[in-house]
């Protein structure tokens, strides 16, 4: 199995924070190790908006860093472009399966494995190496489909605490990689994460005490968790996330790095410890998210729908490729891509640039403005919109 590594809000809050980072756990004169790192994003719902993964995806390349992200069949179908682009940017986009996996047979899980398998790697033209159920559920099918299928690893619930490591079963060449693991109040265990610690009733100051708390524990590694509607979205939550990519305390990896860092125990697959404890199925939020305040830069966005070949939908691309700015993009073929243009078009009463009324691709929106095709006044025009967020 080692063979085949391939390689969260007040300034207490704050303050809480930057006190637990400099926790040592080891003498005065000898500074903490840096904690094995790695960011995990989930994105598993198709009608929540992408702007917080591309917030995430805007951030962490500003820092040089990558993540290793879950998306579900339909997520990738309604964004398969967001997802091809953050694959080619290196990050470890992994197979995320809508339904919990405990005790489903092994040919149910089979197939819904190699479903996931078969369109996701078609689509970045890269291996799924991480297979990961709702609640990182897993069982001994698991195991074995991953095995049939060639898929080095399973997520799994975390079991250490907030230690993340990986569990190799001595009669499978499959890993279990465990996530960190928090326990909050009356709702139990749940992963270091917004939406489980959020569901969990935890308010934005709690997930960043929480998340000090664990640093502080100073594991060898670490995996912190965003459903990015939430953590990329919610001032509260994202100031979390923000403070944690800058602190020393972490030494943030891709994936590859992070596995070749984190512990590896090899045990029987009986003797691994398994973690099934989720009391939040049913979320008990302490506000509703949409009272929660965003950032200030949600919804700030460049829409392209084109076809890819014509020479404005090109010259479109290359201009847009080339700017510090979010693109969600959507080529024609795409399974949603009459539903997604409309659910757009339908706010505008007109469109600028070549055509007024939508009659040329590329069509793009951004604020308050629609383009339908592509020239030097759209290219000025967006230009001047990007001058003044």
């Amino acid at each position: 199995m080692i063979n085949r590594q391939r390689s969260i809000a007040s300034a207490a809050a704050a303050c809480v924070m930057a006190a637990a980072f400099t926790t040592h756990t080891f003498a005065e004169d000898k500074p903490a190790a840096p904690i094995n790192g790695l960011i995990y994003l989930i994105n598993t719902d198709a009608e929540a908006e992408i702007d917080g993964l591309l917030k995430w995806e805007s951030e962490l390349a500003a820092r040089g860093l990558t993540a290793m992200i879950k998306a579900s069949n339909p997520v990738l179908e309604t964004y398969p472009q967001v997802f091809r682009r953050l694959a080619e940017e290196g990050h470890e986009i992994i197979g995320g399966y809508p339904g919990i996996c405990w005790d489903m047979p092994y040919e149910a899980q089979y197939e819904a494995m190699k479903s996931v398998k078969d369109y996701m790697e078609g689509l970045t033209g890269q291996p799924m190496r991480v297979f990961a159920c709702s609640y990182s559920s897993y069982d001994e099918n698991t195991m074995r489909a991953a095995e049939a299928l060639d898929v080095p690893y399973v997520l799994a619930r975390g079991t250490e605490d907030v230690r993340a490591l990986i569990y190799q079963p001595e009669e499978y060449d499959v890993g279990i990689i465990e996530v960190s693991n928090v326990e909050f109040a009356e709702m139990g265990k749940g992963s270091l994460c917004d939406i489980s610690l959020y569901s969990r009733g935890a308010s934005e100051e709690d997930f960043a005490r929480v998340f000090a708390e664990s640093a502080a524990k100073n594991p060898d590694s670490m995996i912190l968790v965003s459903h990015p509607h939430i953590g990329g979205t919610k001032v509260g939550y994202w100031k979390v996330y923000e403070e944690a990519l800058g602190s020393p305390a972490f030494k943030w990896r891709t994936f590859d790095d992070w596995l070749a860092s984190a512990a590896i125990v090899k045990r029987a697959y009986a003797d691994i410890p398994e973690n099934r404890e989720v009391e939040y199925l049913e979320p008990k939020p302490a506000a509703p998210l949409e009272a929660l305040e965003n950032l200030p830069d949600v919804g700030n966005k460049i829409v392209m729908f084109h076809n890819g070949e014509g020479p404005m939908c090109r010259d479109a691309k290359a201009f847009l490729d080339g700017l510090d700015y979010p693109v969600e993009e959507h080529l024609t073929g795409e399974k949603r891509f009459l539903a997604m243009l409309d659910s757009y078009r339908v706010r505008y009463q007109e469109s600028e640039g070549i055509s007024d009324s939508f009659e040329y691709f590329p069509i793009i929106f951004m604020r308050d403005k629609a383009f339908s095709g592509f020239d030097e006044d759209v290219r000025n025009s967006i230009l001047q919109q990007i001058g003044g967020r």
